[in-house]
């Protein structure tokens, strides 16, 4: 898993992979040159604490000479020199060459506390595809916690995902009074056309309701993306369908997969598109 939390970074990929994806874990910035003996020495010891760390924040690096425009953004002086990034913005920086325990100290400060490890690791593991890991971290966490509310958000996430409708309602109908209650409360359409799939007819003389089951099964089985295509071609020919429940259905699929997911940007915009 580490190594799909080390990336090089351009300046048409630092929005998302970096800004965006920071929102749902610490971003560390390793900028560097190739002509810099320093830096190469600093990068390898930062790939190892990436792998050390399993999860825990991305390491992105940066070639400053083939990405100028983007040094320049981030008003980079000199290299080897780092920059971290929580919930879109640089909260730490820092220039030079560090021994390991500074680059260690550099890194801590940015990580979630010891606390928060384990919702950090398993929205990690939602990001990556990894559902069951995922989902056993999360509900640890969840029950570490107390049943903390950014856990039980993202434990009902991930349950969506596997299309685990049950137990997600459990979650999602007692859900605390809090500033992640309204997202939660968003989530509620989808689990509930996940828990009546079954009493769907089997077959429909309806070609719009027969997409409309195929899909949502898709949906229930895990491929979202398929589905959400499948949902758009229904809503081109019917934006109410469903009496607008179906619209419903699509914006909460892609809170199941997050902001940070590859495609959903363009899944919104499409969306506006079609109604729109």
């Amino acid at each position: 898993m580490a190594a799909a939390n080390i990336i090089d970074i351009s300046e048409d990929t630092f929005e998302f992979e970096v800004v965006n994806y920071s929102t749902d874990m610490p971003v560390v910035l390793d900028l560097w040159a190739p002509w810099c003996i320093p830096c190469r020495v600093q990068s390898r010891e930062l790939a190892r604490l990436a792998h050390e760390a399993d999860g825990i924040f991305r390491l992105a690096r940066i070639n400053v000479d083939d990405q100028t425009r983007l040094a320049a953004r981030l008003k980079v002086q000199q290299v080897p020199a780092m920059k971290a990034f929580v919930d879109g913005r640089i909260v730490a920086e820092v220039s030079g060459t560090l021994s390991e325990q500074n680059l260690r100290l550099f890194i801590d400060r940015v990580l979630p506390k010891a606390g928060n490890l384990l919702l950090e690791k398993g929205k990690s593991l939602l990001l990556l595809g990894d559902l069951t890991e995922a989902e056993e971290s999360l509900a640890q966490y969840v029950y570490e916690s107390h049943g903390e509310p950014a856990g039980l958000l993202a434990l009902a996430r991930s349950l969506l995902w596997q299309g685990k409708a049950r137990d997600a309602l459990a979650i999602l109908n007692n859900f605390p009074a809090s500033a992640e209650f309204t997202t939660a409360k968003s989530l509620l359409p989808l689990a509930k056309a996940y828990a009546g799939f079954d009493e769907l007819p089997q077959t429909s003389a309806d070609p719009l309701e027969a997409a409309y089951r195929n899909s949502l099964r898709l949906a229930r089985n895990g491929k979202i993306e398929i589905a959400l295509d499948g949902f758009l071609d229904i809503l081109r020919q019917d934006k109410r369908f469903h009496d607008g429940q179906l619209h419903e259905i699509y914006l909460a699929l892609l809170e199941v997969l997050g902001d940070a997911y590859p495609s959903v940007r363009q899944y919104r915009a499409d969306l506006s598109n079609v109604l729109f």
